[in-house]
């Protein structure tokens, strides 16, 4: 059983080493291709790509208004129309992105509200005081969190 074992871990390795790439680049390329990319660099990127596309927009614009062809214009108003949607999507994700990173900071925020007030209960219980009336934040304060942020 166990050399039944060896022989097909042999030929994974095997196998494995026939299938990787040769040159450093496909590795490189490989490797960015599963990166964690931060927020600004993917704002970054999408605004990039609505510039693109609002170049790419007003050359076939342009082209569109020389053609007279009926077949060739029909082309170009079909790539208008794919290109705007593009545009279209790409802001939303752009939005969406931008919210995304505020609710983040509101979020932490209100984390750091909440320890606040946790240490501040602890140290009136070390000092053996009254805590409801820190015990009541911190209750409405989870309370709100969880409304918010569900």
């Amino acid at each position: 059983m166990t050399e039944n074992f060896d022989t097909k871990l042999q030929a994974l390795r095997d196998r494995f080493i026939e299938n990787l790439p040769q040159n450093q680049e496909d590795n490189s390329k490989q490797l960015t291709a599963f990166s964690i990319v931060s927020i600004d660099e993917k704002l970054g990127k999408i605004s990039t790509e609505l510039q693109f596309l609002s170049e790419k927009e007003a050359l076939l614009s342009e082209k569109l208004s020389s053609l007279q062809s009926t077949d060739n214009s029909a082309e170009i108003k079909e790539e208008l129309r794919r290109i705007l949607d593009k545009r279209e999507i790409l802001k939303h994700k752009q939005e969406l992105l931008k919210n995304s990173e505020l609710e983040m900071s509101k979020r932490e925020k209100m984390k750091r509200q909440l320890v606040q007030l946790e240490i501040k209960r602890c140290k009136n219980q070390l000092e053996k005081k009254d805590c409801d009336k820190i015990d009541a934040k911190i209750e409405q304060k989870k309370k709100i969190f969880k409304k918010v942020f569900g």
